[in-house]
C-alpha cells in the first residue's frame, strides 16, 4: 500500500516538530502536532510542562482518540506526536518514523529552547518518565517507542535536521509500506 501520511514520534527534543514542519512545507501536506495542543494546554491552565500527569485522563484519551481517526482518514498529512506512532501501528497507509537521540543531546536541544516553560535536565528526564508512565496507565503496559511499532528509526543524535526530512522523504517517496 502506498503511503499517504508520516506520523512522528519520539521523545523530548529528538527532532520531531521540526522534521514534522519540514516534509509538510515540501510534500505540501497539513501539519499538525499533539505536542503542540498540549503546551497550549499547559499554559492555558498554568501548569508546568514537567507536570504532564496534571493533564485530565479524558483530555489526553479524547485528543489521542481524534488524532488517530484524524490520520486515518486522511489522505495526507504530517502528524507530530508521541503516542501516534504507536496508535497507527496497524495503519499500512501511515508511514510511522521513530526519531531518536542520545539523553545528553536531547537535553542540551531541551535547555536551548522554551515552548511554554523554560526547562532544566531535571524537567526532561521527569517528563520522559511521566510520559512512559502515563502511557502504561491509560493504554497498555508496554513501549509506545519500541522500533518494532515504526517503519523508519532514525537517530537524530549527530544530524542536522535537513539529513533527518531527506532520510524520511526517500522512504515516503518509495511508496510502499514493506511490512505487509
Amino acid at each position: 500500500m502506498k503511503y499517504r501520511s508520516i506520523v512522528l514520534s519520539g521523545s523530548v527534543a529528538s527532532g520531531t516538530t521540526t522534521a514534522a514542519k519540514a516534509l509538510s512545507e515540501k510534500l505540501n501536506l497539513k501539519f499538525q502536532s499533539a505536542g503542540e495542543y498540549f503546551r497550549n494546554y499547559l499554559l492555558k491552565h498554568n501548569i508546568h510542562i514537567s507536570d504532564i500527569e496534571k493533564i485530565p485522563v479524558e483530555i489526553d484519551k479524547k485528543t489521542d482518540a481524534q488524532s488517530s481517526k484524524i490520520v486515518e482518514k486522511s489522505d495526507g498529512i504530517v502528524f507530530d506526536s508521541l503516542y501516534l506512532g504507536y496508535f497507527c501501528r496497524d495503519m499500512p497507509h501511515v508511514l510511522k518514523v521513530l526519531l531518536t537521540a542520545n539523553e545528553d543531546i536531547r537535553i542540551k536541544r531541551a535547555l536551548a529552547r522554551v515552548h511554554t516553560h523554560k526547562e532544566t535536565a531535571q524537567d526532561v528526564r521527569k517528563r520522559d518518565k511521566a510520559q512512559d508512565l502515563k502511557f502504561r496507565k491509560l493504554y497498555a503496559d508496554e513501549d509506545f517507542l519500541d522500533p518494532k511499532f515504526f517503519d523508519l528509526v532514525i537517530d537524530t543524535t549527530n544530524l542536522k535536521p535537513n539529513k533527518v526530512t531527506e532520510q524520511i522523504l526517500r522512504k515516503f517517496s518509495t511508496g510502499l509500506n514493506s511490512k505487509q
